[in-house]
Parts: structure tokens; C-alpha cells; sequence
């Protein structure tokens, strides 16, 4: 039998918690409601949480991160607590060995959506398809359908799984020099929360961030503040020159984003700091590093660093 279960109910909790534990790509920002708190308020009270999970013979099979909220415009807009709408999947649920998903629990997904579209008609959504398993999302068909517009980005991702080695020797030799320039001109920190961070460093990295609403970045400074990140800090002769945050679930970390605080460095600093963020990454038993979708980032060049090529949906309605 199948069902849907949203959040209200229960019994979603257990099951979000094995769909998500499950789920191939695990990324951080969705591992968790992320609360922040401004003015002494929780920034969520103005979202509805819809997410829901569809669930076959006791056992989730997917699931969508959902809420509704009311923008600055007036307009009634789909999304997830400031991020897109996003989909996951029980990988042990597929069909194997052809990784089809079961179709009649694409057909309650689908039809749980076109209903919710229907009843709450919304202005607009933003999705983002994680093309789990190398497959769309069955939201992004409904979507679709209604007229949405699909964006293609490419992500690169590093395997994790190979030893230090093979990871060293994939990357770049540009970049192998920048490496070897900061092993002897730079002093690494790796930093677990905002304790011991020299002033201004969050400040810095939360530049530009709406308080009118969540976002991205604020979302991924508070996976900090919860210990499901952590910033790498670089010195040189006393001074602290570049940080660069990452967060991270059990399989994947994420790079979110780099700084060089002095232009003594410039971008020299960046490469090595992700460079320590992956083998961070690794020590803490993360599968993949994720360098997020965009690919023509001022920060760093992920594709100097040997990673595969990975595609997402971004669907706006």
C-alpha cells in the first residue's frame, strides 16, 4: 500500500529521518529544518512547512523539502526555508539493477503535487532537481507541465573514496604549485564554530545576506553555528589572510564559499584552503566533496581539482 504522509503527521518524522539517511546525495542543507533567529524571533514562523514523504509497504521512497511562504511582494511562493524545493530519494527502494524508480510511487508524488499546485496556487516556486542516481525527479515533470523553466547547471564533485594520493595527483599542476607555495608560507586552521573566530571573519562571509529573509549563505553560517560545518582559516606571519566555510552531512561536504581578507595573497590562498577542506572532509567520513552548482565561481576553479562532472535542474515556475 501507499501513501503520502506529510509533515503534520505523527508518523513522518521516522520516516523522513531513514529517507534522508538513505537518500544518495545527502545534502547538508536539507539534512535539517535550519532555525534562525532574528530579533529575538524564529525566521521560520513565516514559512509553512508542506514537505511530505510518499511512503510504500511501511518504507519511504521519496520525499520533497517544502514550505510556503508569503514573499516581500505579496506573493505566495513555494521553496524551502529560503532555498529551493528538493526532492529525495530511498535508494535502497529502487528498482534494481536498472534504477527505475517504483511507478506507482511516482504517480502519488506526482498527483500530491499537481493537488497541493492546485489548492495553494502558488505565484512561484524554485526547485532545484538533484538528478539523484542519474535520474529526474518526477516533480520536475508536474512542474514542467505547468510551465515552469528548467536551467541546466553542471557540479563538480570529487570522489572521496580514493585515497589521498590519487586525489593529490588529480588535481591540477597549476594548482599543485599553489599547494605547495602555502605547505610553506601559510599556517592552517580548521574551525568547528563561531568560538575562537577572529572578529569580522563571520561578518565577512555573511556579507549581503537579506534580513528580510533566509538564504543561501545565512543558511550555511548556520550549519556552522549547529557544528555541521566548519571554516578553514588560513595565517601568514601572524595575520589571518583567507577562510573559506564548508558544511557537510554524513556523505557529502559542500563547499560554500572562499575569501581572501588581504590582497597580499590574492587567489593563491583560496586553492590551498579547499585543498584542506577536502582532506578534512575525508577524515570526517564524507563520500564526495560538492562544489555546489555553480561552476564559474571568482573564488575557485573546481574543475582544477580532478572532480567528475555531476548534472542539476534548476525549475522555476
Amino acid at each position: 500500500m501507499l501513501t503520502v504522509i506529510e509533515s503534520s503527521d505523527a508518523a513522518f518524522q521516522q520516516h523522513w529521518h531513514t529517507l534522508l539517511d538513505n537518500d544518495p546525495l545527502q545534502n547538508p542543507l536539507y539534512k535539517s529544518k535550519l532555525v534562525r533567529r532574528r530579533k529575538g524571533r524564529s525566521v521560520c514562523e513565516s514559512y509553512t512547512d508542506r514537505s511530505f514523504v510518499v511512503v510504500a509497504q511501511d518504507k519511504p521512497v521519496f520525499g520533497c523539502s517544502l514550505t510556503l511562504h508569503t514573499d516581500e511582494q505579496g506573493r505566495k511562493c513555494l521553496g524551502y526555508f529560503g532555498l529551493d524545493a528538493y526532492t529525495h530519494v530511498n535508494r535502497s527502494s529502487l528498482s534494481a539493477p536498472s534504477n527505475n524508480f517504483n511507478p506507482e510511487a511516482i504517480r502519488l508524488l506526482q498527483h500530491h503535487i499537481q493537488q497541493l499546485l492546485d489548492e495553494e496556487r502558488p505565484e512561484a516556486v524554485d526547485f532545484l532537481d538533484p538528478v539523484s542516481c542519474g535520474v529526474m525527479s518526477p516533480m520536475t515533470e508536474v512542474l514542467l507541465q505547468k510551465g515552469a523553466r528548467p536551467t541546466v547547471h553542471k557540479v563538480e564533485i570529487v570522489d572521496l573514496t580514493k585515497p589521498t594520493a590519487d586525489l593529490l595527483a588529480a588535481v591540477s599542476p597549476a594548482y599543485r604549485e599553489m599547494l605547495a607555495w602555502g605547505q610553506d608560507n601559510l599556517k592552517l586552521n580548521v574551525v568547528y564554530s563561531d568560538r575562537g573566530l577572529e572578529d569580522g571573519v563571520l561578518d565577512q562571509l555573511d556579507a549581503g545576506t537579506l534580513d528580510s529573509s533566509l538564504n543561501y549563505l545565512g543558511n550555511c553560517l548556520e550549519l556552522l553555528r549547529q557544528g555541521q560545518g566548519f571554516l578553514v582559516q588560513a595565517d601568514m606571519q601572524g595575520k589571518l589572510v583567507a577562510s573559506a566555510l564548508c558544511v557537510y552531512s554524513q556523505r557529502t561536504c559542500q563547499f560554500v564559499s572562499g575569501e581572501s581578507l588581504t590582497e597580499e595573497v590574492g587567489g593563491s590562498a583560496l586553492p590551498v584552503l579547499v585543498w584542506r577542506a577536502i582532506q578534512e572532509a575525508k577524515a570526517l567520513g564524507c563520500k564526495q566533496f560538492d562544489f555546489g552548482i555553480v561552476l564559474e565561481r571568482e573564488d575557485v576553479n573546481p574543475q582544477q581539482f580532478g572532480g567528475l562532472t555531476h548534472t542539476r535542474l534548476k525549475i522555476t515556475l
